[in-house]
C-alpha cells in the first residue's frame, strides 16, 4: 500500500471567545514511522482523534471546541464539534 499521513487537528474558542490551537496539534501520524503500514498510521491517528474528543467532552468551559483527522491530500476522514458562538454577545 503506498504511504499516507495522517493529522489530527484541534482548536476552540475558550469562554471569552479568542480563538486558538491547542497545543500540540496538527499531530501527523506517518505510515513510514510505522514500518510503511497505512493502517497501523490511521488506526493510531483515530486513536489521537478519539482521546482529543474524550478531553473536550469532559470541558464545559469553552464556546466551541473542534478536532479534525485528515490525510495528507486534505481529505477530511472525520470531525467532531461541540459548542457554537452564543446568540448574543458576551460582555466582558
Amino acid at each position: 500500500m503506498a504511504r499516507n499521513i495522517f493529522i489530527v487537528d484541534a482548536y476552540q474558542v475558550n469562554d471569552q471567545g479568542a480563538y486558538a490551537h491547542i497545543n500540540g496539534f496538527p499531530k501527523p501520524f506517518d505510515s513510514n514511522s510505522y514500518d510503511n503500514d497505512v493502517d497501523k498510521a490511521l488506526k493510531r491517528a483515530q486513536g489521537s482523534f478519539a482521546s482529543t474528543w474524550s478531553d473536550f467532552c469532559a470541558v464545559d468551559n469553552k464556546q466551541i471546541q473542534l478536532v479534525t483527522l485528515m490525510d495528507i491530500h486534505g481529505i477530511l476522514l472525520d470531525k467532531k464539534c461541540l459548542g457554537d458562538f452564543p446568540a448574543e454577545p458576551v460582555n466582558t
